[in-house]
């Protein structure tokens, strides 16, 4: 089913919150989803209906996407790419030349998805996870 993606707001955090919390073992609260979409620098996308999004910071030229949630009924409908080439289309469109990410090492799904959009390896982070999980430092030009 097509969706139509659009920018998120303030009044989406209750439901992002939810879908965070569903979709990640270290889930976002509300209360840090409204302070983050408030930041100047945010840039975040879900769609509509909204049972996916994707937030990033953007800096100048250089950008960091932090999170990646997609409800469990609308996994493996390809909304959690749409959601990500969209990000990196307006991210572009900005200026921002370098994107970067954190991704779970035992995510291999996320691992695939962004190595097919052009992400590569540039690091890892010992014990970056609560539970003691290391992290992949991921990177791609624009």
């Amino acid at each position: 089913m097509p969706r139509s993606l659009r920018e998120a707001k303030l009044d989406d955090a209750p439901v992002l919150a939810r879908i965070a919390r569903d979709a990640l073992s270290e889930g976002w609260s509300e209360a840090s989803l409204r302070t983050a979409l408030a930041r100047a620098e945010a840039c975040a996308l879900t769609s509509d209906p909204v049972d996916g999004f994707v937030l990033g910071w953007r800096i100048e030229d250089e950008a960091e996407i932090l999170t990646l949630a997609v409800a469990s009924e609308s996994r493996g409908q390809g909304l959690g790419r749409a959601l990500v080439v969209e990000l990196l289309a307006r991210l572009r469109a900005a200026g921002v030349r370098r994107v970067s990410l954190e991704v779970r090492s035992s995510n291999a799904a996320a691992r695939a998805l962004y190595a097919s959009l052009g992400f590569d390896t540039a690091g890892t982070r010992a014990h970056y996870y609560r539970d003691g999980e290391d992290a992949l430092v991921l990177g791609a030009a624009l």
